[in-house]
């Protein structure tokens, strides 16, 4: 009897250990393109003779469209200067030199430690659990978000419904009736992402669309619209007029994928103009 105790001890420990170990081999991180756009997966890796980083669904990504990878911690706080490619550690330390791979210690077995291997401009080769690491940059990386990963926003000023970037959809407070014609007067721009480049006017961003976002062949960013919480989306962006398809409250949202890492908001003024004949 005190054997068959003491081996269901033994292995009900080992299965918590194996537990734990696998929980551990699934490493959560996010890239970052220089672009702006984010993608978030598990057991990303890169290895420098492919130049290619990937994500565990199959997404890869040439090196040089890379500006970092996010293991998470508070890497936003710490300034990094330069084009070449770097670490930033959990402790907000900096290692400046070449990222040599990102994969688990057997690529075959995720079971295996994953580990950030890092040679720094001193020679040393670093080899790190993500547990460790905050973030690491690709060559160019800090410059494209910029060394704050923000800069200063054109304000959202006047009157009118303030929609901010951080929330998908904002409520006016307007109720409308189908075939009414609404005018619209917006201010205020905002930041789509962790680059400080990565901004939107009302028209939405220049630059690129978001795949995922509600309208996902408009400007990412742009102003958009809704009548009911769960009604068809419809674009507002810079245009001055429009006329409405559905009665109910009128929302307001941004035409992003991920609204989460946004800053700033757009000021909306609504003017209800009369209806369609």
């Amino acid at each position: 009897m005190v054997r068959r105790v003491k081996w269901s001890t033994f292995g009900l420990a080992a299965a918590l250990a194996f537990s734990v170990n696998a929980a551990q081999a699934q490493v959560n991180a996010t890239v970052v393109l220089k672009s702006g756009e984010r993608h978030s997966g598990r057991n990303i890796s890169y290895r420098i003779d492919r130049r290619e980083v990937t994500l565990a669904g199959g997404q890869r990504f040439g090196a040089d469209q890379v500006a970092y990878v996010d293991y998470g911690g508070d890497a936003d706080k710490v300034r990094v200067e330069g084009n070449q490619e770097a670490v930033v550690l959990r402790d907000g330390s900096v290692l400046k030199g070449q990222l040599i791979e990102l994969n688990h210690g057997d690529m075959r077995d995720e079971a295996t430690p994953y580990l950030i291997i890092f040679k720094t401009d001193g020679g040393e080769e670093k080899r790190m659990p993500p547990s460790q690491v905050a973030r690491v940059y690709f060559t160019g990386g800090a410059a494209a978000v910029g060394t704050s990963g923000s800069r200063d926003l054109t304000p959202a000023t006047g009157d009118g419904v303030v929609v901010s970037a951080q929330q998908k959809w904002t409520p006016s407070g307007l109720t409308v009736r189908r075939g009414d014609r609404l005018n619209f007067t917006s201010s205020g721009e905002i930041q789509l992402s962790a680059n400080g480049n990565d901004t939107a006017t009302a028209a939405g961003s220049s630059q690129r669309k978001a795949a995922g976002a509600p309208l996902p062949n408009a400007n990412a960013g742009a102003l958009i619209g809704r009548v009911g919480p769960n009604g068809p989306v419809f674009a507002i962006g810079d245009q001055a007029s429009l006329t409405v398809q559905e009665s109910g409250q009128l929302f307001l949202g941004i035409n992003d994928d991920e609204t989460g890492d946004n800053r700033g908001a757009f000021r909306v003024k609504i003017v209800r103009a009369g209806r369609a004949r």
